[in-house]
């Protein structure tokens, strides 16, 4: 995805993308599962969507998995 700064690709960190492209148009997170003994499940990950946009009618869907890109999808809505 390019962006003002440079150009994302998956793997990278949430912090390098803020640098690259700034602040999302909306953020939301999904925080793992905590279960009743107060843990979180082995092998359970922070999520978040992003999304940046409209860019002349496109948006970007980014996924983050424990703050990694691990997605990039591209619409028109």
């Amino acid at each position: 995805m390019r962006c003002k700064s440079g150009i994302v690709s998956g793997g990278e960190l949430i912090a390098e993308v803020l640098r690259k492209c700034g602040d999302p148009s909306s953020r939301q997170a999904i925080e793992p599962v905590v279960g009743a003994n107060g843990k979180t499940p082995y092998k359970s990950a922070t999520i978040e969507d992003w999304v940046y946009g409209p860019r002349n009618g496109l948006y970007q869907y980014l996924r983050f998995v424990d703050g990694k890109l691990a997605n990039i999808r591209s619409s028109r809505d």
